[in-house]
């Protein structure tokens, strides 16, 4: 079995405008909004099963919004045997009514949540996401950390003149989200928390060597507020999950990935409809990991390690 852990589907009823009428929905058209379209395309790539949520509401303020689409979400995973859903969480509403929405989603039969790296300027660390932790060790539910879509970081440092934003952005807005619940000690606050961080952490395991020389404290002493790089290590390679999706298939991300992490850490993910739009690109993603790992570890990056974190309602 594989499952893709990185689907992005949002039902025509709650389809965002900005997208539909925009260059992105004309491109991409029935792709990001036909369940039975997005169905049949993953039966001929091969890939069983896919696990469905929504960028455009993670992290929104607009609670009634969120749960209109978390609501028309669930409609189609219950309607197809083939789709997950992780609900969106809308961080910027509160914590407690994020929280309280995360519960009543769950108990409507998600499967997990989806929160973004930053909304805003609310991040990970904090207070704000401390009731929707709790929420997620109490029904053991994984939360897919997406990346923020405009503006990942300051806007003044990557903006998308060049798509700085979409092609660097996003991707260090991820490692220093991940950087961020190493250090503030976020993770050792919630040891039952599952974050499962998009697009391979931003390839953080292709920066590892940068990442032992800033935190080696016999070379750069004084760093008290960092853990050293033994440590930061350790929580990468037990407490933090990463989706394969994010770099269109190129090995080179795959093998530097499942040479510095486990493959209990690594969940097969494609980011659709942004990266994969045919068939036969979801397959070749699907071919990409076979290529980098075992047997063995490739099912538990295509099935296993899912199947193990997702909620059973």
């Amino acid at each position: 079995m594989t499952i893709d852990f990185g689907t992005h589907l949002y039902p025509e009823s709650v389809y965002p405008s900005v997208i539909r009428d925009g260059p992105m929905g004309a491109l991409l058209g029935r792709r990001m909004s036909d369940p039975a379209h997005v169905e049949s395309l993953y039966e001929a790539a091969g890939i069983d099963r896919a696990v469905l949520s929504q960028p455009f509401y993670m992290g929104s303020s607009d609670l009634d919004a969120v749960r209109e689409a978390n609501d028309a979400l669930l409609d189609i995973v219950h309607d197809y045997e083939r789709f997950y859903g992780l609900a969106a969480i809308p961080v910027a509403a509160g914590g407690e009514d994020a929280a309280e929405e995360f519960e009543r989603a769950l108990a409507r039969g998600y499967h997990g949540g989806a929160v973004e790296t930053k909304t805003d300027g609310v991040e990970l660390t904090d207070e704000a996401l401390e009731p929707v932790y709790e929420v997620a060790e109490r029904h053991d539910a994984p939360l897919l950390v997406h990346p923020k879509l405009d503006e990942s970081l300051h806007p003044e440092a990557l903006d998308d003149t060049y798509l700085l934003n979409a092609i660097f952005g996003r991707e260090a807005a991820l490692s220093e989200s991940i950087s961020k619940v190493i250090h503030e000690g976020t993770l050792d606050d919630y040891p039952d928390l599952n974050l499962v961080f998009h697009h391979l952490g931003g390839n953080i395991a292709s920066m590892l060597g940068r990442v032992a020389l800033q935190l080696d404290p016999g070379r750069w002493p004084g760093q008290e507020a960092v853990v050293d790089y033994d440590e930061f290590k350790r929580s990468l390679e037990e407490r933090i999950y990463f989706d394969t999706a994010g770099f269109f298939g190129y090995e080179r991300p795959l093998h530097a990935t499942f040479e510095e992490l486990p493959a209990s850490q690594i969940l097969f993910g494609t980011d659709y409809p942004f990266e994969p739009r045919e068939e036969t690109e979801l397959a070749r993603l699907n071919e990409a990991i076979g290529k980098t790992v075992s047997r063995t570890d490739a099912r538990r990056v295509r099935s296993g390690n899912a199947l193990d974190l997702l909620v059973d309602p």
